[in-house]
């Protein structure tokens, strides 16, 4: 199978072929807001480190980190520093396609369709499981010649086998160790607050008086449970909005106070610095 080295073309052949595709990923250009598809997803990091939003949970990336994301959850990475790259494998399934190769004993859409309380989407894989991952990737990508279709589908029956079989182990683990890994509520709501509102002058005040939190406090739970400071984060989901805006048609002068910014200085300073390139030659490069 060949591997691909962009997430959309990820998706788009694993929908095309309704079976699966897989992506290495280290230098991928742009951002990618928040969004679903309706392939099976597994997301795992080989370097760097990020912040993963995945409907209502986040979660710090870690190198060794396997996240297993369904077709209804939506999910976003935030790149806030981009100085270190990301590196990793994602892998889409078709979901009719992991369920024809299931039985009555073993269900290997478990990952995607098991969600019980307090569930988590990721798994922090040890050593040798991560070389163990890597190898059937390595394996899979191998795969040519005579006989590829069938050795192909039989690597992946084991490699989902692999995983389900990780996956169970994981959710049978006890309740701290599922609380560890994810932040906890409080932090959740802050950004589903930021979300909702991200089209106004939020100031770190105001949030803080929202939740009845005092403001120094606010800051050290934000950074603690996204690895990031409040304020980068406001701006970094400004700059992914007016980005979604400007490719859809809309003016430099409408984005910039759709976003959120009180100026269109503070605005062409904070867009330039985060994507590289003036808020008006993104626009020209978005509808050419």
């Amino acid at each position: 199978m060949k591997v691909l080295t962009s997430y959309s073309d990820g998706i788009d052949h694993c929908m095309a072929s309704r079976y699966f595709s897989i992506a290495h990923l280290s230098k991928e250009s742009g951002v990618l807001s928040m969004h679903s598809h309706r392939c099976y997803e597994f997301n795992f990091s080989i370097s760097g480190e990020r912040t993963f939003l995945i409907d209502d949970k986040n979660y710090r990336i870690d190198p060794g980190n396997l996240f297993m994301i369904n077709s209804h959850e939506k999910h976003q990475v935030l790149q806030m520093d981009t100085t270190i790259p990301h590196e990793r494998y994602v892998i889409f399934i078709d979901p009719s396609y992991l369920q024809s190769i299931s039985t009555e004993l073993t269900d290997l859409t478990y990952c995607f369709t098991h969600r019980p309380d307090k569930f988590s989407h990721r798994i922090a894989l040890n050593q040798g499981q991560q070389r163990r991952f890597i190898y059937y990737i390595n394996k899979l990508s191998a795969q040519e010649g005579f006989g590829q279709d069938v050795e192909e589908r039989s690597v992946f029956a084991e490699f989902m086998v692999f995983v389900t079989k990780m996956a169970i182990d994981a959710s049978l683990g006890d309740e701290s160790q599922d609380q560890r890994q994810y932040f906890n509520s409080k932090v959740a709501d802050i950004i589903t607050y930021i979300h909702h509102n991200i089209d106004s002058p939020l100031s770190i005040g105001e949030i803080a008086a929202h939740f009845y939190l005092s403001s120094s406090y606010l800051c050290r739970l934000f950074k603690k449970g996204t690895g990031t400071t409040i304020n980068s984060y406001i701006t970094s989901r400004r700059i992914e909005l007016a980005q979604t805006l400007l490719s859809g048609g809309y003016s430099v002068n409408e984005v910039y106070s759709m976003c959120g910014f009180n100026d269109y200085s503070n605005f062409f300073k904070a867009f330039t610095k985060k994507t590289g390139i003036s808020p008006k030659k993104y626009a020209q490069n978005s509808l050419s």
